[in-house]
């Protein structure tokens, strides 16, 4: 799969923030959607750019350390599914994909 990404970057709170775009080429479909963003931070660091950050602890499920809004929607819409489960295959291959921080007061 070879997807597009726009993903919000923000040096710190106080920063302006933006979208950046990025291709995600190669995408295998059972590939979860942080591993599928940790091949594209690969291919970012091999250019000498800086990788996209985002938290991650257990990746099985249970921590809710990979909360993300993709697409507008917290964990892309799948209910009861946490980000690190969230598989590529509920995409499709030439999709924007829109990656935004989960926001709240506590969470600026």
């Amino acid at each position: 799969m070879n997807l597009t990404l726009k993903v919000w970057r923000q040096k710190s709170t106080n920063a302006p923030g933006h979208f950046e775009t990025y291709e995600a080429k190669g995408i295998i479909p059972d590939m979860s959607f942080l591993e599928m963003l940790d091949v594209v931070n690969e291919d970012l660091l091999a250019k000498g750019q800086d990788p996209i950050a985002f938290d991650s602890d257990c990746r099985e499920g249970i921590c809710g350390m990979c909360s993300l809004v993709i697409n507008a929607v917290p964990h892309a819409g799948h209910r009861g599914t946490a980000t690190c489960q969230l598989h590529m295959r509920h995409f499709n291959d030439g999709e924007t994909i829109t990656i935004e921080p989960w926001r709240a007061k506590a969470f600026p």
